[in-house]
């Protein structure tokens, strides 16, 4: 089922997807963080996952701008200004998830370090379908509803990753401490996942009411 929108609607579309691409990139940098094992590294790979979350802050800003001037009708406004507000919650986490590596300096034990990257690399797949579900919103109800489940089917992989790594971190020969603080670690980037699951159950919604 593909719609046709107005010249307003249409930059406001083009803003959208620009803006789930920057959310993508701010995941990815944040995947080159992870993936990094070099520790002198993390502050330059951090600094990049802060500057492609302020990309993204800023297209939302711009998308925000062209709705309120009208683009839209009033309720299915009020459903995507949601819905981008949800997905810049992502780049959000992202970028919190970089702010704990950098800023409290953390080491990363050798034995969880695949791990974390099984992780972060299921989150950015469970993003990447979420990502195809809101594109198709506005062109293939069915495609977009195939993705949301898609979206479900990734986060519960990474729930799976989660456990089996919090399950390892308390099995290492390493201080209370700082096992509690990598469980926490560990949490956030899972909370990646988590947050795209509960945006494509925003789009689900939204997938109702227009087919009504």
């Amino acid at each position: 089922m593909s719609l046709f929108f107005g010249k307003k609607e249409q930059v406001v579309i083009e803003l959208f997807r620009q803006h789930l691409d920057a959310v993508e990139d701010t995941i990815v940098k944040l995947q080159n963080l992870i993936y990094e094992e070099k520790k002198e590294k993390h502050k330059e790979l951090a600094e990049e996952v802060r500057k492609a979350e302020t990309t993204a802050d800023q297209i939302r800003r711009k998308a925000e701008l062209e709705m309120y001037s009208g683009a839209f009708l009033p309720n299915f406004r009020g459903d995507l200004l949601g819905t981008i507000e949800a997905l810049d919650r992502i780049a959000n986490k992202a970028e919190s998830v970089a702010d704990e590596i950098d800023l409290q300096d953390l080491i990363i034990p050798k034995e969880i370090h695949e791990n974390l990257k099984a992780l972060i690399s299921k989150s950015l797949e469970t993003y990447k379908a979420l990502k195809e579900a809101a594109k198709e919103m506005f062109e293939d109800f069915e495609k977009a509803s195939q993705m949301i489940v898609e979206t479900e089917r990734f986060e519960h992989e990474t729930d799976e990753i989660e456990r089996s790594t919090i399950r390892k971190i308390f099995s290492l020969d390493i201080p209370l401490a700082e096992k509690i603080q990598l469980k926490d670690l560990v949490h956030r980037i899972a909370d990646i996942s988590d947050t795209s699951e509960d945006v494509s159950d925003r789009i689900q919604i939204i997938l109702y009411k227009r087919k009504v």
